[in-house]
C-alpha cells in the first residue's frame, strides 16, 4: 500500500541512514522487504516506529535502528551462510536473504514459523531454510555458518552457537546482564584456530528472549 511504502522510506532516510548505517544493500533490503507484513494486524500502523513490536507470546520485532546497525556490523555478503537466531515472523530472515547467500532461519515457536515461510514464500525469497528448535541449539545439521544473528537480548552466548561458527565467523547478539537497563550489542569474531573474542559494538535496549534472563546457575 502506497502509505506502507511512504513510511519504509521515512523509516530508512530519517532513522536508519541517520544513524550511521550507510550500506547501500542493506539500505536497499530495509527499503524493499515489508515490516508490516511480519507483525499483527493491529500492529500495522505502528510498523515503521523505532521500536520493538511486539509479535506474540513475549516476543518482538527488534527497532529498526538498532537491527539495522547490527546487520551492519555483521558485514554480510553475498557469500555468507546465516543462521538467523529467534526469527520469529521472519523479517530479519527476510532481510538477510537479499543480502547473502542463504539463510537458516531457527525458531522455537511452529506458529511464527508458519507465519514467517508464508510470507518468504509470497516474496519469492527461496533462500531460506526454516528450522524449528530451541534458541541457544541453533541448528548443527546446517553448521558451520559464517555468520550467526541473535534477534532479542540474552545473558550470554552459548557454546553450541559458537561452536556452529565457521573460523573466520561472526557473530552478533545483544548482551544485557542482571540489573542491566540497557543491553550491550557485541560482535564475536571466531579466528581461524577457534578462539573467540568480542567487541563492544554500542548500547541497545532490546527485550530479553522469552527464557533466556538471567538468572541463577543459566548461561545462554
Amino acid at each position: 500500500m502506497p502509505q506502507f511504502l511512504s513510511a519504509r522510506t521515512n523509516m530508512v532516510d530519517s532513522q536508519i541512514h541517520p544513524m550511521g548505517v550507510v550500506s547501500e544493500p542493506i539500505l536497499n533490503a530495509f527499503r524493499t522487504v515489508q515490516r508490516e507484513k511480519f507483525i499483527p494486524e493491529d500492529k500495522k500502523a505502528i510498523a515503521y516506529n523505532d521500536e520493538d513490536l511486539p509479535i506474540g507470546n513475549g516476543r518482538y520485532l527488534m527497532e529498526p535502528v538498532t537491527h539495522a546497525r547490527l546487520v551492519q556490523a555483521a558485514l554480510p555478503t553475498p557469500k555468507d551462510v546465516v543462521l538467523d537466531v529467534a526469527c520469529g515472523a521472519g523479517y530479519s530472515s527476510a532481510i538477510f536473504a537479499k543480502l547473502v547467500s542463504h539463510v537458516v532461519a531457527s525458531d522455537p515457536d511452529a506458529k511464527l514459523l508458519a507465519h514467517a515461510e508464508k510470507q518468504w514464500a509470497e516474496n519469492k525469497l527461496g533462500n531460506i531454510v526454516p528450522h524449528q528448535g530451541a534458541f541457544e541449539d541453533g541448528n548443527q545439521t546446517m553448521a558451520p555458518y559464517s555468520l550467526i544473528f541473535i534477534n532479542g537480548a540474552v545473558s550470554a552466548v552459548s557454546q553450541q552457537l559458537f561452536d556452529q561458527l565457521a573460523p573466520e565467523g561472526r557473530l552478533l547478539a545483544v548482551i544485557r546482564k542482571g540489573g542491566d537497563k540497557m543491553g550491550r550489542a557485541v560482535l564475536f569474531v571466531k579466528s581461524a584456530q577457534g578462539t573467540i573474542s568480542e567487541r563492544v559494538l554500542f548500547d541497545a535496549g532490546i527485550p530479553w528472549l522469552p527464557g533466556q534472563e538471567p538468572r541463577n546457575g543459566f548461561v545462554f
